[in-house]
């Protein structure tokens, strides 16, 4: 085949030689950078081949991003830019296209473009050019003479986020209705200025741009930290695509609100990963067709996901790759159907992928190399696309409902080019009604013909009413869902939307309720929010609660306003308890003690204790007297407020002074049920109750009261140790005795509150004492979470002559629960004898790492390294997964050899605090009162801290006025937890690590 190269310089640059400390790259370069050496390396599933497409042969290096253009042809985008700019050149990047001439699936002919582009990430095809993402711009290039050239550039956008440069704006893509959707990333803060205002988004989130009307929609999260890959089914269901491991549910939280919803993840890959193409294609096998198909980066694989419905949304079952290698620069980063069928996968090519492990201008980064690879599926036969962009517009209608998934998104680009024109936009008008009037009502794919043209109508900006409400009607209901989304869009320009969102919010599929309230957060009124909430009479999943909680965070200002001026049209008080949980403050304490008061809301409700929740944690002393007096008078009923009061009592301090508040907390602890004994003696404790601590105490050492009771009363002196200072004997007593194991546990924790030093005298012995299949933590988690506890156990330990068995155990329950102290360290520090063999914590040394490295490739052994890794002492299953083992709270493990070079592994283990993943910074806070709580900060504002405690697992918020001291930059694993292994075993245990490539 005879191959033609039109532009053929590319300013490839072997790497900037430059001076620069040692440094090391995710892996080592390939010997042997030839695609012939790649493919070799391919495992690729049964019925499928991978040829060659295109490669630096062809003029390819570093794609980033690529498109199927209207003729057929390949659009790629490469940066040798990327990951930074070199200050003495001028940026060239390039945007290609590629075209097989001769349909034998190679390239025949290159052409460039755009070039002097500037580290671009993304880009679109469509409305007579080219939508690219470029640093902080979205710029629009077009080629006005037709000879596949740029000629015109202007900037769309500009203001977007440039914090990290593989977090700005990507993953272009077009909905069914001409909306540009796009992606970035965790440490991007844009402000973006349109004509309808300055739109910001901070962080990770998706944008929506739709383009004719230059309305700009940012949703913020969507789907994990750094985004990047969206897709659309059928019947336009949005997906995202994390570069972790998740693919989520995007609609639910296509609602433009400062609110920050976490994702709705619907299933995901073993490892990181990108890009989430739906296959639809006849020219592959029926079992592929459906399937979320995923580049792994990460991992160097070809992923894919099985997507089913669930609910109002959808999830997915991770089946097995379409291909795999060991080749370490095999980075898969995009993936398109094309036009004939196949599956193309943009291989960038590079062994290293790190933004923090390899210095940016690292020589090994590979800038002359790029892939595009096809697969087949044998005995199938590819297609051959018709010459679309030739045909006339009523041909290419008529060609809609017939085309597959990534054709149909074609053809749409086809007709937004010739139509690109505004002054053109009534002759697409035109033919699209006398496409529309050919219509045959007894055609079996109506439902899709009346989509396809209401897509156009919404890409041309076209409102047809008439169109609209015979999709509402669809016998579909994924039609009728598009529909709804369209009544959203069509707001301001329908004479009666809500009438339209009544009828789908109240629709029996749990889709098309969804998107009525998803479309209702659009319109900004009272009464759309009196609509969304219909939503709650029917069945709900997690989508449509997502969606209600977002929809109530936009349009806040209007159905509160209302609210309190008594205008609000909603009857129902679940309704009602449902937004009021939404927002925080005396108003919507005040609002929430109005709709207690009424007499016709019976405990019974499920709207109770929501209320109550918001009227104890948000409402003022006031209300509090009047909680306590509402469950005085009808103690049988009282669980529900005395459950909030504790809540409150636990973030807030505020006391109630009704004077009936110890006789209703006598009685509970006297009469109630076990739940409100539970409650009633926290909140003895909370309160600081000293006139009611006998009713602690006799709950204490009563036997026969229930372990769950006595445990209650327990942490109840640990609020309060004043309650049971003259009661130290007995409760050391208590914490020593054998018996109930928790109860133990919990006097330990009391007696630590009242007097440490005592209570590490007998957490010393228990420890000495404690057999092999006993936990270790109950007896050291008391001391870590006070800030004089460390100092006393370690006082306590030093003086006990501790087994280097024991030791390290301490170390390893210390380093599950993510708790540090010098103190502490130095008292394990183990003795000279018998510890020769220890490796230690060295003194941080690129040599010492080096020499490490090279014992690892020589002699490290996996199969010991797994043994090692799985000892109870270094706990490393209590924080990280392998394939599905293990507890999910530190960064998985499973693909760490492939993500990350054995040096920087070395490193990540010995020291952990030098390499701390993103998204794992550590926050540790003492509060007033001396606790200590530590774990990854999860949210914060003015008026809450909420942190996923390390040792609990389970978020625990704290108001900011309890916080004395607060550190952060930390990493939950502690210094010195590889300080017992021998050289051997850390050699074998970094060789295991370094062997896990999530294969």
């Amino acid at each position: 085949m005879k191959k033609l190269i039109l532009i053929f310089l590319l300013g490839i640059y072997p790497g900037t030689l430059l001076a620069q400390p040692k440094n090391y790259s995710v892996g080592p370069a390939p010997r042997d950078n030839s695609s012939k050496a790649e493919l070799a390396s391919f495992r690729v599933a049964k019925g499928y081949t991978v040829s060659l497409f295109a490669s630096e042969q062809d003029g390819i290096a570093n794609p980033i991003a690529m498109r199927w253009g209207p003729k057929g042809r390949l659009w790629v985008l490469c940066s040798l830019v990327y990951p930074q700019a070199i200050p003495s050149e001028i940026p060239n990047d390039k945007l290609f296209i590629l075209e097989d001439s001769d349909h034998d699936g190679q390239v025949d002919t290159t052409l460039v473009f755009a070039d002097r582009l500037d580290m671009p990430t993304g880009f679109a095809l469509g409305n007579g050019g080219v939508y690219l993402g470029q640093g902080q711009d979205l710029v629009f290039l077009a080629d006005t003479n037709g000879d596949d050239r740029a000629d015109h550039r202007e900037v769309v956008l500009s203001g977007f986020g440039t914090g990290d440069t593989h977090q700005n704006i990507n993953s272009f893509t077009w909905s069914p209705g001409g909306e540009l959707l796009f992606c970035q990333g965790l440490h991007n803060f844009s402000r973006v200025e349109t004509p309808w205002g300055i739109v910001r988004m901070n962080e990770h989130g998706v944008w929506r741009l739709r383009p004719r009307r230059m309305q700009l929609h940012a949703f913020r999260g969507c789907s994990g930290q750094n985004p990047w890959g969206l897709s659309h089914g059928h019947w336009g269901q949005p997906f995202a695509k994390s570069n972790g491991n998740a693919v989520s549910e995007l609609l639910p939280v296509m609602v433009h609100t400062e609110n920050r919803h976490p994702p709705l993840d619907i299933g995901g890959t073993r490892i990181k990963s990108m890009i989430c193409e739906i296959i639809d294609s006849p020219a592959l096998p029926d079992d592929l067709q459906g399937n979320i198909v995923i580049a792994g980066y990460f991992g160097h694989l070809i992923d894919r996901l099985r997507i089913t419905s669930d609910g109002a949304g959808h999830r997915g079952e991770l089946l097995d790759p379409l291909w795999a290698t060991d080749h370490q620069s095999f980075r898969p980063v995009d993936i398109q159907t094309g036009p004939d069928g196949a599956l193309y996968i943009a291989d960038w090519y590079n062994p290293i992928i790190g933004h923090y492990q390899a210095s940016l201008r690292h020589p090994d980064r590979d800038k002359t190399h790029g892939r595009i690879w096809r697969l087949t599926a044998k005995g199938k036969r590819t297609v051959r696309a018709p010459d679309y962009h030739l045909m006339p517009t009523r041909k290419l209608l008529e060609s809609l409902c017939a085309a597959t998934l990534k054709e149909r998104e074609r053809l749409r680009i086809i007709l937004s080019n010739r139509y690109a024109d505004s002054e053109r936009r009534a002759e697409i008008h035109h033919e699209l009604a006398n496409w529309i009037s050919s219509f045959d009502p007894l055609d079996p794919h109506l439902d899709r013909q009346i989509f396809e043209a209401l897509c156009l109508h919404e890409w041309f900006e076209i409102i047809n009413p008439e169109l609209l409400e015979r999709l509402l009607g669809a016998s579909d209901p994924l039609a009728r869902s598009y529909a709804t989304r369209v009544v959203g869009r069509w707001h301001d320009r329908l004479p009666a939307p809500l009438k339209y969102l009544r009828d789908s919010v109240a629709d029996t599929h749990p889709r098309v309720r969804l998107e009525a309230v998803v479309a209702a957060s659009q319109l900004m009124s009272t009464e759309a929010m009196e609509t969304a909430v219909l939503a709650l009479n029917a069945p709900t999943d997690r989508f449509i609660e997502a969606a209600l909680r977002q929809c109530a965070h936009a349009l806040h200002r209007c159905w509160f306003t209302s609210l309190k001026e008594g205008q609000l049209a909603i009857d129902d008080t679940r309704h009602l308890a449902f937004l009021l949980d939404q927002t925080s403050g005396r108003d919507a304490a005040g609002i929430a003690r109005t709709l207690l008061e009424d007499t016709s809301l019976k405990p019974s409700s499920p709207a109770f204790p929501v209320l109550v929740m918001i009227l104890a944690t948000q409402g003022s002393v006031e209300d509090l007297d009047w909680l306590v007096a509402k469950a005085h008078g009808d103690l049988q009923n009282s669980t529900p407020i005395l459950s909030a009061m504790q809540e409150s009592a636990s973030i807030r301090e505020l006391k109630p002074r009704n004077p009936n508040l110890n006789s209703l907390l006598t009685s509970a602890v006297t009469n109630g049920t076990a739940a409100q004994r539970i409650h009633a003696l926290h909140l003895i404790g909370y309160w600081q109750l000293l006139d009611l601590s006998k009713l602690v105490i006799t709950a204490i050492f009563n036997t026969r009261t229930s372990p769950e009771v006595r445990i209650a009363a327990l942490k109840s002196t640990s609020h309060f140790p004043k309650i049971a200072e003259d009661r130290i004997d007995e409760l050391s007593k208590l914490s020593a005795l054998s018996g109930d194991i928790q109860i133990r546990h919990a006097a330990l924790d009391a007696l630590t509150a009242m007097n440490a030093g005592r209570a590490a005298q007998i957490a010393t012995e228990a420890l000495i004492a404690a057999g092999p299949s006993d936990s270790l933590q109950p007896y050291l988690i008391p001391f870590l979470t006070r800030s004089d506890g460390a100092l006393a156990l370690s006082s306590s330990l030093q003086k006990t002559e501790l087994s280097l068995s024991l030791r390290s155990r301490i170390r390893g329950a210390l380093g599950a629960a993510g708790l540090h102290s010098a103190n502490l360290e130095k008292a394990l520090e183990p003795s000279s004898k018998g510890s020769s063999r220890s490796i230690g914590l060295p003194v941080y040394s690129q040599q010492w790492i080096d020499s490490l490295a090279a014992e690892v490739r020589k002699d490290g052994d996996p199969k010991r390294g797994s043994k090692v890794y799985h000892r109870d002492s270094l706990a490393c299953t209590k924080c990280h997964v392998i394939s599905g083992q293990g507890m999910d709270f530190g960064p998985e493990l499973t693909a760490v050899g492939a993500g990350l070079p054995l040096e920087i592994i070395i490193e990540s283990v010995v020291w952990p605090r030098r390499q701390i993943k993103e998204g794992y910074l550590s926050t540790s806070i003492t509060t007033r009162d001396g606790l200590v709580v530590t774990g990854h900060l999860k949210h914060e504002d003015s008026e809450r801290i909420i942190i996923e405690d390390a040792i609990t697992r389970r978020s625990r918020m704290l108001a900011p006025s309890q916080v004395q001291h607060r550190q952060d930059a930390g990493t939950i694993m502690p210094p010195g937890l590889t300080a017992p292994l021998s050289r051997e075993e850390l050699r074998d245990l970094v060789r295991f690590l370094s062997e896990r490539k999530g294969k």
